[in-house]
């Protein structure tokens, strides 16, 4: 008989445990700002309670160990704390319920520095839940270039730069052949630096020293592309470098003459493109026609 009751009343406390339950449907709000677009964000913690008591709502940045506001809803006032306590209003109120008023985060300012990871965490007497949104407030580039330096003999620079961008993106330079090659011809080596300032802004650049004897005939492309993980910002350039071989040595025969003639055509070319602008081009050419003629009279 002990043993049934025993087991009837853990029954009881198992039904209660589960009747009052918390449930955080979603964190509305945003998850990418670029900077200066807002001057405020909200990011709201829409939760339910059902048959639950001294209900707390606590917010946390990068994890639950930092803590950044608490509103215990049986109070009227909410407090906001940690390094964003002067950027967060804990006087706002995102509905007129007193029971769910101050559950939201409004920041009063909207900047790279609030970007992180923030968790709502709703507890009440007998349950609690947790959600986690990702904020990303990003700064793009304000100079991204692409450009081919010409050298003697051959010798040849892409030189890409990406200026006070952040947080750190993914950089990169790519090829794409005359037969939409994606390989780097042999010897061609890709040269990355990186610099953070002391705001977290990244300066970045990207040089590559190639000849272009190694190049295919026809057109190469380079591509530069910038792009920040989590957003929808990125951006490509790219320059095209157009080899033409010209044509071969032509010799003519004549029963009185021999004329020998040597023709040299080559044409160098690159053109610049603006991510989705189309192309711009700017057309660099040089052509050197070279003929020699050495007039052979055969008197016999």
């Amino acid at each position: 008989m002990d043993k049934f009751l025993a087991g009837v009343i853990g029954c009881l406390l198992c039904s209660c445990y589960v009747h009052g339950a918390l449930k955080i449907n979603s964190i509305i709000g945003p998850e990418y700002i670029e900077d200066g677009t807002i001057d405020e964000l909200v990011l709201d913690c829409d939760f339910e309670a059902n048959n639950e008591t001294d209900i707390v709502v606590k917010w946390f940045l990068n994890g639950q160990e930092e803590q950044i506001y608490q509103w215990i809803t049986d109070m009227g006032t909410a407090n906001a704390m940690g390094p964003l306590k002067d950027v967060i209003d804990p006087t706002y109120k995102v509905t007129q319920d007193e029971a769910t008023m101050l559950r939201a985060l409004k920041f009063k300012e909207v900047n790279p520095g609030i970007s992180g990871n923030y968790t709502c965490k709703v507890s009440g007497d007998n349950s609690d839940a947790l959600m986690t949104k990702q904020v990303i407030v990003y700064s793009p580039a304000t100079s991204f270039d692409i450009a081919l330096i010409l050298g003697t003999d051959g010798d040849e620079t892409i030189l890409c730069d990406a200026i006070n961008v952040t947080p750190k993106p993914i950089f990169d330079l790519n090829i794409v052949g005359t037969n939409d090659s994606t390989e780097w011809p042999e010897g061609f080596i890709v040269n990355k630096t990186e610099a953070v300032d002391s705001f977290g802004y990244y300066n970045l650049s990207i040089t590559l020293p190639f000849n272009s004897s190694y190049l295919e005939e026809g057109t190469t492309k380079f591509v530069c592309s910038l792009s920040i993980p989590g957003t929808n910002y990125s951006e490509t350039k790219s320059v095209q470098r157009f080899i033409d071989s010209g044509t071969p040595a032509e010799i003519e025969m004549n029963d009185y003459s021999e004329n020998i003639t040597v023709a040299l055509n080559f044409t160098e070319e690159y053109r610049f493109d603006h991510g989705d602008n189309g192309l711009a081009p700017l057309r660099y050419s040089f052509i050197t026609f070279f003929m020699l003629i050495f007039p052979l009279l055969l008197i016999t």
